[in-house]
């Protein structure tokens, strides 16, 4: 219980200590905190890859357990162990690399120029993409369950609908990366 009340806290400081760190005389219609903003989408894009490529390569293999870094001249070349699953890796990454980009979007005086409505439009997506990551999570376990049982009728049924999620979730990554390509376009 210790553990959840110190993430909680250190979350809480992410958001908070950058604005209380906040210039009060800015004058620019610029919203401030573009580099942790930048940070932010660095940490996003190392949760992905991360999950993508360990997940979908041969080359590597990653199991939960204590931590192990082991380099093979076999394939799998290099196998992997950490306390947390791969998914809980990429969950932590990328809510991380959300919040840290939150002040960026706080602080922005001026969102009806380009680089305002994209920067809006950005943090709409990432909100949708965090909430859609949770429902994922949701059906993962739940096909998981279905899967334990013995021919369980619904299990067709929540792969159908996790397959889906699934399409949803690459899609909306895929447009965020396109937003977030016209929002360094347009503050430039």
């Amino acid at each position: 219980m210790q553990k959840n009340k110190m993430i909680v806290v250190l979350f809480i400081m992410l958001i908070v200590l950058p604005l209380v760190a906040a210039d009060d005389d800015y004058e620019s219609e610029e919203a401030q905190f573009g580099g942790l903003a930048e940070v932010g989408f660095a940490v996003i894009t190392a949760g992905i890859v991360l999950y993508s490529v360990v997940k979908r390569t041969p080359f590597i293999e990653y199991k939960k357990g204590h931590f192990f870094i082991a380099v093979n001249p076999e394939m799998p070349f290099l196998r992997l162990r950490a306390p947390l699953s791969l998914l809980d890796i990429h969950h932590l990454l990328v809510i991380l690399g959300s919040l840290m980009t939150l002040p960026h979007f706080i602080s922005c005086q001026d969102y009806s120029t380009p680089a305002g409505l994209t920067g809006l439009l950005l943090g709409f997506i990432l909100l949708i993409e965090n909430i859609s990551g949770f429902y994922g999570r949701y059906l993962h376990a739940k096909v998981e369950k279905l899967r334990r049982e013995i021919s369980n009728p619904y299990l067709k049924e929540a792969l159908k609908k996790f397959r889906r999620w699934r399409e949803f979730h690459i899609a909306w990554t895929v447009v965020m990366y396109i937003i977030l390509v016209l929002h360094v376009i347009f503050v430039d």
